[in-house]
């Protein structure tokens, strides 16, 4: 399709990539693979997004039943740092 591309697999690919792509006149795309199911160690929070409400979906039903029973997991951060 025209695109410049280039793999980056570490920070260091990523930075090189990055500059090369501003020097290139045509669109540039840095591919990284990735992996959905890695984690950041020690981090056991979750985003809350939540799911629809309403659907006439079975599927959407079940998760949002989920979505629910996960809210009462759900902790709020509190500073301590005053102003």
């Amino acid at each position: 399709m025209g695109a410049h591309s280039v793999r980056a697999n570490n920070y260091a690919e990523l930075e090189a990539a990055i500059e090369a792509a501003k020097s290139i006149p045509c669109t540039s795309v840095i591919v990284i693979e990735t992996d959905k199911e890695a984690r950041v160690p020690g981090y056991e929070s979750w985003w809350d997004v939540p799911v629809s409400e309403v659907s006439e979906m079975q599927s959407v039903r079940k998760v949002r039943g989920e979505y629910e029973k996960a809210l009462g997991k759900e902790r709020t951060f509190v500073s301590s740092h005053k102003n």
